[in-house]
């Protein structure tokens, strides 16, 4: 049944494209705004506090429609599933982004390519030419893969119903709004919720990074992932993405990080991860192949399950 859920929700996005900001990434950041106007102390019980309450205000009704629909009759909680994955999987979208960013490179037009990606990330973005933006928008489709497809997928096989879904994409809100994407001085109302996501995600990471070195270059995916990933977190504002990061870039056969700016100041440089040549825009549909063959690896893995538990 979960296959099916899963299949059918990725259909419905081909056929009928959510919205850039679906309802329910909405919701969560409007409730990630009030949390915050209204408990923000400056200080780290605040923060805790302000966690709990988001938790609590998305789960709490998650857990009582879920209990609902199964006592209605399975097809129903399957219906909850769908809309729910309908409404957070991020797969074709990321797909579409980074196609139409690798056709306005190919094409010359870095103006538009620059503007597609700051659309995309949804900040500025200062680089100029064409081998940083081809770097940031391979490392910002692994980062939408993994958070918005993989890790969708683990909680959503791990816990029952819709429920590991909304856990998931709101303790991410809550990390990009309170600490990822904040200055340092405003960090500790995000202190705890930048950890637990880093708690909650460090299994899905995992994964995802094993996922890319299977249907990549796996010996150096596994290096770069083994020597590389810790020096990401620090030089992206606190994201805890690095195995993702690396291990991709180990698998595609790439380096990544290094200046986003053309001239290379230091207030634009990354570690550089990876093995191999500088990215160009000509990598963009290696990039593309790579996820698209980890999803399959994750089709194949929930259909194992599946029948694992039909099983008698």
């Amino acid at each position: 049944m979960s296959l099916l859920v899963l299949l059918i929700a990725l259909l419905a996005q081909h056929t009928y494209p959510p919205p850039a900001r679906p309802p329910l990434t909405r919701l969560y950041g409007r409730l990630c705004l009030a949390i915050r106007q209204k408990f923000d102390a400056g200080d780290r019980n605040s923060g805790i506090f302000g966690w709990v309450l988001l938790m609590t205000a998305v789960l709490v009704p998650t857990v009582l429609l879920a209990q609902i629909a199964a006592r209605i009759h399975p097809a129903a909680l399957a219906l909850l599933d769908l809309a729910v994955l309908y409404g957070s999987l991020r797969f074709l979208a990321t797909m579409r982004e980074l196609s139409a960013l690798e056709k306005a490179l190919r094409a010359g037009d870095s103006s538009s390519a620059l503007t597609l990606l700051g659309e995309w990330q949804g900040q500025g973005l200062d680089a100029a030419d064409t081998g940083a933006l081809s770097r940031v928008a391979a490392e910002h489709s692994l980062r939408e893969a993994h958070q918005g497809t993989f890790a969708l997928l683990f909680w959503f096989l791990v816990l029952p119903g819709p429920i590991g879904v909304v856990m998931y994409a709101a303790a991410l809100r809550a990390a990009r709004a309170w600490e990822h994407r904040v200055e340092p001085h405003e960090r500790d109302f995000g202190w705890f919720a930048g950890r637990a996501f880093a708690l909650i995600d460090w299994i899905p990471q995992r994964l995802t990074a094993f996922a890319f070195a299977i249907v990549g270059d796996f010996e150096d995916a596994v290096f770069c992932w083994r020597t590389q990933a810790r020096s990401w977190p620090e030089a992206h504002g606190g994201e805890p993405i690095g195995v993702v990061l690396a291990s991709g870039a180990g698998a595609l056969g790439v380096q990544l990080g290094g200046p986003r700016r053309a001239d290379g100041d230091a207030a634009g440089v990354r570690p550089e991860i990876g093995i191999g040549d500088a990215v160009e825009s000509e990598i963009l549909p290696s990039a593309v192949g790579l996820v698209w063959r980890a999803l399959v690896l994750w089709l194949l893995l929930v259909l194992l399950l599946s029948l694992a538990n039909w099983a008698p």
